[in-house]
């Protein structure tokens, strides 16, 4: 630990407006608090403001800044402030600062994954015209569909960033774009508002969601996932992470003048969270339906394949290559993904203790429940609860 003479200083420049950027900065802060080698400087900063971020930093005599910076121009006055930066944004391509962000190509890995086991036979997606986050996403989507769902059209859409197009023309566009997806289609969204505004449009052509068209968002934030009539599913960024990896970064890099300048850090991404927008299984397959309604029905339980099995109607080997061939999973893995979502909302929204929880859930001990829970998700159920607690600070 530092004696306060020598601790250093940070600025963290990230805007509050969404609960991403908040989480970024509970994470940056708890990693400062906790080592009790950094304490944090106070105001706000952006290109145009009237006193220049050098000038901001030498003021109050800053040794390190983590930024979002989005725009070419605030990655100039990080790279002119002299002291070490770290951007925690995706949106430049190419960035000549240290970097710390998520995964995105895996945001669209996992949004492709998680609608094709929804049994989409078509899909689609709504972009962001010239961001670098966004191109990950998509790629990661696109790259993800063809391995999965055979060579597919693809349908896409695409606005400009948030808030700068006309909310009733992008309204319009996309209701011209949805009247021309079939039934049964998987639209993946790089942002969450963009999902909410799919569902609205999609309301006023009379398209439902998630029966005709299941809609998928990313972020994950509390405001916005239940701000429409339909709950929406988004795949969850890890921005507390990003914030304490950002804040681990910029320390080592103050502390060690030949530390490198410009590393790049990308956390993963693991997990989506599931509401009504996409909780749906397209399929005609009357088996597949009853195996996945009674293991919906059944999460609470430890329930085993042949009880599924029995529920389907048909023979075990049957069931496992339909659930092969439609879901690219096997009946226990969907068993096992079912029995976390559901261990999973009682750590988010509960305060009831791991054991009581593997009880409610089936597990016939604590430490099975560990075990699967960690495989599942690289986290133990105690890191999950402790993640998901410093995000709703926020």
């Amino acid at each position: 630990m530092r004696s306060e003479a020598t601790k250093k200083r940070i600025l963290i420049l990230c805007p509050i407006e969404w609960s991403y950027g908040r989480n970024i900065i509970l994470g940056a802060r708890h990693h400062a608090f906790t080592s009790n080698n950094l304490e944090i400087g106070h105001g706000t900063w952006e290109p145009g403001a009237s006193e220049s971020l050098a000038d901001l930093v030498k003021r109050q005599k800053i040794d390190g800044v983590i930024a979002r910076a989005q725009n070419q121009d605030f990655e100039n006055a990080l790279l002119e402030s002299g002291v070490p930066c770290v951007n925690v944004s995706n949106v430049l391509k190419v960035t000549k600062t240290a970097q710390v962000t998520q995964d995105d190509f895996s945001v669209g890995r996992l949004a492709a994954e998680h609608l094709h086991r929804c049994g989409c036979s078509h899909f689609a997606y709504w972009e962001q015209d010239d961001s670098y986050f966004s191109l990950e996403r998509v790629r990661g989507f696109r790259d993800t569909i063809s391995q999965l769902a055979a060579p597919k059209a693809i349908s896409q859409g695409s606005s400009g960033p948030l808030g700068e197009e006309d909310t009733t023309k992008l309204i319009n566009k996309m209701k011209r774009w949805l009247k021309k997806l079939p039934d049964q289609t998987g639209i993946f969204t790089v942002l969450d508002p963009y999902a909410l505004d799919l569902i609205r449009a999609a309301k006023e052509i009379g398209r439902n969601v998630p029966e005709q068209l299941a809609i998928l968002g990313v972020g994950n934030d509390e405001f916005w996932v239940d701000f429409e009539h339909i709950p929406l599913s988004s795949v969850k960024l890890p921005a507390w992470q990003i914030g304490a990896e950002a804040c681990t970064l910029l320390d080592k890099m103050m502390c060690d003048s030949t530390a490198k300048q410009n590393e790049l850090i990308r956390v993963p991404v693991t997990e989506v969270v599931p509401r009504q927008s996409t909780d749906i299984l397209y399929t005609s397959d009357e088996a597949v339906q009853k195996a996945i309604a009674f293991i919906r029905e059944n999460a609470q339980s430890a329930i085993s394949v042949d009880e599924v099995v029995r529920a389907s109607g048909i023979s075990r080997s049957g069931l496992q290559r339909r659930f092969a061939s439609l879901l690219d999973n096997s009946i226990l893995s969907e068993i096992q993904a079912a029995r976390i979502e559901r261990v999973k909302f009682f750590l988010r929204e509960t305060d009831m203790k791991i054991a009581n929880i593997a009880e409610v859930c089936g597990f016939s001990d604590s430490p099975r429940l560990h075990v699967l829970f960690r495989q599942i998700t690289d986290l133990t159920p105690a890191q999950y609860r402790q993640r998901c607690k410093f995000e709703k600070l926020a």
